[in-house]
């Protein structure tokens, strides 16, 4: 991993940030991740868009480079996501409406495309991201989905207010139960708040059809997220593979092998892949604007990685004025500004960061680095560091307790400095 310095040569130690503390997006792919189950820990931007900058240090796996590099292109007829012609000029037309903001009107759009293509997986996990996003900004649930428009099927369901997560896992439960299709099975166990109910849905689908990449991608998500197994990467790795090998081309499995590799530490293959990745997904109707911009910023983020500021640099100050990811943007342009000597730019960025992520921890840190490394402002740097230490005991991450702990630290040392008096 590039470690990155933020200390003068005075400083003994050489203070550093490594700067995957920035972040890789999320996983990518899966809507509990993005909309509902950060939702709690995450506020304005981050909650509303499913981004976070990671606070603590990724850990990079030894695995093996598991990466495919042999050419692939998406396509439009796959199995379980096949657009005829006119499915795929009506299905842009749907995302122009969310694009606009019209999202009831681009989700009526969406379930009249989904009623003539009820087998289509591309388009039902549209359909299901927009609804837990209508859920979340506290659209009724009878407004969305169509078996809910009586009191009584909503009493049967169980729903409540104000629990977005599980009006939308019943409903999608109940229909698994109602008729488990293949298709029925996945939905449902993309928005499973349990993991091994989540796990157990899929390996239905997969008996139901072994060659069926999106189970195999989505049962790599699965494996992700069990912690406690120790194999857990190698498995999920494995599932991933499957996927691709049966359906090279599906964009949602290649932005997640481009987001291991990254993670695996295999950058240079994790590069190639996400560039590959972007040349596919530009104008594509079927990657959000949300997805474009991650990936860029994850691919601004192993330039950076590879020392090459100023590439980096660009690509991030192309994405200027663009609504989605800033706070992670200006952390990363924080870190491109500093490397390539430009101090009040890196601080300018920083303090933008602090802006876009109010409350966040990171941007506070480089700040207080940035003040008491090079801008001689020892107060200043103390002062932020308090403010850090602070904001961590309220935080819910290793990260906020790593962070936490550096502020302690440089507290520490600062009250134990010997205090020079000036005649």
């Amino acid at each position: 991993m590039r470690r990155l310095r933020v200390a003068g040569p005075a400083e003994a130690g050489h203070a550093e940030v490594d700067l995957a503390a920035v972040g890789l997006g999320s996983c990518p792919g899966r809507v509990l991740d993005r909309l509902m189950r950060l939702g709690p820990a995450l506020s304005g931007e981050a909650r509303r868009h499913g981004l976070v900058f990671m606070a603590a240090v990724l850990a990079m796996w030894t695995v093996g480079c598991a990466g495919r590099t042999a050419a692939w292109e998406a396509n439009w007829d796959a199995p379980y996501a096949a657009f005829g012609s006119d499915e795929q000029v009506q299905f842009t037309a749907a995302r122009e409406l969310l694009d606009d903001g019209q999202r009831l009107a681009g989700l009526g759009a969406l379930q009249e495309l989904a009623g003539l293509n009820g087998g289509n997986l591309e388009l039902a996990c549209w359909l299901q991201d927009v609804e837990a996003e209508l859920l979340l900004d506290g659209v009724e649930a009878r407004r969305i989905f169509p078996e809910l428009a009586d009191s009584v099927d909503r009493a049967a369901y169980g729903i409540g207010e104000g629990e977005p997560g599980e009006v939308i896992r019943r409903v999608y439960a109940a229909r698994a139960s109602a008729l488990p299709t293949v298709e029925a099975l996945i939905l449902a166990a993309r928005v499973e708040t349990d993991g091994l109910a989540a796990e157990s849905l899929l390996r239905r689908a997969l008996e139901l059809d072994p060659v069926c990449s999106w189970a195999h991608y989505g049962l790599s998500h699965v494996l992700l997220e069990k912690r406690s197994q120790p194999d857990r990467w190698s498995l999920a790795r494995a599932s991933l593979e499957r996927a691709l090998e049966i359906e090279p081309g599906n964009l949602r499995a290649r932005r997640l092998e481009a987001w291991m590799l990254a993670e695996e530490g295999s950058r240079d293959v994790a590069e190639k892949q996400l560039r590959r990745w972007l040349e596919e997904a530009a104008e594509d109707p079927r990657v959000s604007r949300v997805e474009a911009v991650e990936a860029r910023l994850d691919l601004a983020l192993l330039l950076l990685l590879r020392g090459e500021d100023r590439r980096a640099a660009r690509l991030l100050e192309d994405l200027e004025g663009e609504p989605v990811g800033r706070a992670r943007r200006w952390m990363l342009l924080t870190v491109a500004r500093q490397e390539g000597g430009d101090l009040l730019g890196a601080l300018d960025a920083t303090l933008r960061a602090q802006g876009a992520a109010a409350g966040e921890v990171l941007p506070l840190v480089q700040e207080a680095l940035l003040s008491e490394a090079f801008l001689d402002r020892p107060e200043v740097a103390s002062a932020l560091w308090e403010e850090v230490a602070e904001l961590a005991e309220d935080g819910a991450t290793i990260g906020d307790l790593v962070q936490g702990l550096r502020a302690r630290v440089r507290m520490e040392r600062s009250r134990s400095a010997p205090q020079v008096e000036i005649p």
